[in-house]
């Protein structure tokens, strides 16, 4: 499969930026005015983001700033058309596997000699902090993030006889056979429903075992799905969807059903979530809800949890605006420790610090479990091929082939054909 449609993007954003006249990419002068592309369901889609531009206009009294909210479906093609022109949007947020993609373009300003300014930068997560960084550059900074935990019934626990959340991930197989058994009478049960195509569950199991997507050198990307260590966690990964999920779920992914409607119809007793999924069981039942418990996912050894990839959104400044000086000073007040604890408190979203989670307000238990993950992850490959991967589904296409049954190797061997050629197809290298 070789659509390679993040190829053409990248190709139509390199040549259109080549393509400016004037004075050049940022040689204009600055203006009186920055404009801000946010996206929906982030902090630029909330009032509060109104306290970035005021305390911005302390420093800059004469300077207007617009805040306009896109929406996801089909920004990349947007961004490719704004970035390239003349008059681009000031300041872009961007999905964090969209970023190297408009990276590699030259589309987003170098940020590196600025680094140092943004308030601790060197401890922003690894997941978002990969993704905006390129060839060891930094053209991007983290705007919030998110992971997974487990959403539990506390009911369907006890009932079964498991008094505590399980410690390991065997703990966690024998756990969901205690729970099936007591619930042989709910058809369709799932004990933990996960859904084949769950790449995002999956993967954890390989960072477990020592694995890792892929290798660079010298700026040449290696998949590594090959590795003893990921084979092992490929495995590990099929034993734990196949014990705990239900068969239908094999080839399903986690909104086609709806695992949030899984859960709030009691068929389930676990389910993956992001911080917002509760809410989501909420409005379908307040009764399972308020039922449920959490707790990160288990490793393979007590005490130490398999690693997640944090997902979220970056934001950085275009190449050719002519007041990236101004949009710094911006982008220090938004991924400040004070908006960053006003956001997590208000749109329930990590910071992009795990210390700058708030210790008081409005905090629930499932974004505290959720900042204590993040600080065990691992990000994504930093190349405009993994957005290639996303287009394609092909990720989640890979982790429900081998909870299928696939075989291991020979699966794993396409895989790293394949990926390979898309991490290295956008920088000329195959």
């Amino acid at each position: 499969m070789k659509p390679w449609k993040s190829l053409a993007l990248l190709a139509s954003i390199s040549l259109s930026l080549a393509a400016c006249g004037g004075s050049g990419p940022g040689k204009a002068a600055p203006t009186n005015k920055l404009t801000v592309w946010m996206m929906t369901g982030g902090p630029g889609d909330n009032k509060i983001i109104g306290d970035v531009t005021k305390q911005f206009n302390e420093k800059h009294p004469d300077v207007k700033v617009t805040v306009e909210v896109q929406q996801w479906d089909n920004i990349v093609t947007k961004l490719t058309t704004a970035l390239a022109s003349d008059n681009p949007p000031d300041i872009v947020e961007m999905g964090n596997t969209q970023t190297p993609m408009l990276t590699a373009s030259g589309a987003l300003a170098e940020l590196t000699d600025k680094k140092g300014e943004f308030e601790s930068s060197d401890q922003w997560l690894a997941g978002l902090a990969g993704p905006s960084t390129y060839q060891g550059k930094l053209y991007a900074t983290p705007l919030y993030g998110g992971t997974k935990v487990v959403m539990y019934s506390k009911k369907m626990f006890a009932a079964a006889g498991i008094d505590k959340p399980p410690a390991t991930v065997d703990d966690l197989i024998a756990d969901c056979g205690k729970l099936a058994k007591a619930h042989t009478s709910t058809p369709n049960f799932s004990a933990f429903y996960m859904p084949g195509q769950y790449w995002f569950a999956g993967m954890p199991f390989l960072f477990g075992k020592g694995g890792t997507i892929a290798t660079s050198t010298d700026n040449k990307w290696t998949a590594q799905m090959s590795s003893a260590e990921n084979q092992a966690g490929l495995a590990e990964w099929k034993k734990f969807q196949n014990g705990c999920s239900t068969p239908s779920s094999i080839g399903a992914n986690t909104d086609s059903p709806d695992q949030d409607q899984i859960f709030a119809d009691q068929k389930a007793a676990m389910i993956y979530v992001k911080a917002w999924e509760p809410g989501a069981v909420a409005e379908k039942n307040a009764k399972a809800a308020a039922d449920a418990g959490y707790f990160i996912m288990p490793g393979y050894e007590a005490g130490k949890p398999l690693p997640v990839i944090v997902a979220g959104s970056t934001i950085g400044i275009a190449q050719n605006s002519p007041n990236k000086d101004m949009a710094v000073d911006w982008l220090k007040i938004i991924t400040g420790k004070e908006f960053q604890q006003t956001m997590t408190r208000t749109i329930h979203q990590l910071p992009v610090v795990a210390a700058f989670l708030p210790t008081t307000g409005n905090v629930p238990e499932v974004l505290k479990l959720g900042a204590q993950a993040a600080t065990v992850s691992q990000a994504l490959p930093s190349t405009p091929g993994e957005a290639t991967l996303e287009t394609e589904s092909y990720n989640e296409q890979f982790f429900s082939k081998i909870a299928k049954g696939a075989d291991i190797a020979g699966a794993a061997k396409d895989y790293d054909k394949h990926a390979t050629e898309a991490f290295n197809a956008q920088s000329g290298q195959r």
